[in-house]
């Protein structure tokens, strides 16, 4: 298991794109408007991510984290391992 920080600043972490409000994250730049591109992941939380971290997270179980306000802190990449114990019975 790893853990990539979200380094957007924390006056960035939220978006509206028409009536849809999305949490914000890139392991790799701190300011979002740097971004030209983003891509929309909708399912289980409406996130906007950037380019390249979302090259890097691509086919990978993860599990976003968040903080007691709901901004989004970092995503969990889980292990093969860490999908539950299969037991042969």
């Amino acid at each position: 298991m790893s853990i990539l920080e979200n380094k957007i600043s924390v006056e960035q972490r939220f978006a509206k794109r028409k009536k849809t409000e999305y949490h914000v994250f890139s392991s790799e730049v701190e300011d979002a408007s740097l971004i030209e591109k983003w891509v929309g992941i909708t399912q289980p939380e409406n996130v906007l991510i950037d380019p390249e971290t979302y090259r890097f997270l691509r086919n990978k179980r993860i599990e976003w984290k968040f903080d007691n306000d709901n901004s989004l802190v970092a995503v969990e990449i889980k292990d093969q391992g860490d999908q539950g114990e299969v037991k042969d019975e």
